[in-house]
């Protein structure tokens, strides 16, 4: 019964520590702009354990035009272990989210929507 209670708070534990979605206030603001040809910056630098505030902008229609389609607009993905997705960022829409840097080294984030046809890709560097 001792083993489950401490594999249980072990899991618990490591639950906890990969959320990087937070409510917390931002130590950092970084404007991006989404667009076809890419994001602006591609190549952001931050601090581990830094909270930043990510306010991705739409400025174009992205790869599908259709309002209703799941594809519709841009969306801003940091790829695991972060796992932070903002979809359907819609032309002149700008969406937020906040992240806690916790994971040191380099971090990819992109539009899954058009990978496959624009060059919308970044890197984030967590020193």
């Amino acid at each position: 019964m001792r083993f489950l209670k401490i594999f249980y708070l072990i899991g618990l534990l490591l639950i906890i520590l990969s959320c990087t979605k937070t409510e917390e206030k931002p130590d950092l603001v970084v404007d991006i702009k989404v667009s076809k040809n890419g994001y602006e910056p591609n190549v952001i630098t931050v601090e581990r354990n830094k909270v930043v505030l990510f306010r991705i902008t739409a400025v174009d229609e992205g790869i599908e035009q259709e309002p209703n389609s799941k594809y519709y607009g841009h969306c801003f993905y940091i790829l695991p272990p972060y796992d932070v997705m903002v979809e359907n960022i819609k032309n002149g829409e700008t969406r937020e989210v906040k992240v806690k840097m916790i994971y040191p080294g380099h971090h990819i984030f992109t539009c899954p929507y058009c990978v496959d046809f624009f060059p919308t890709k970044g890197d984030i560097y967590v020193k």
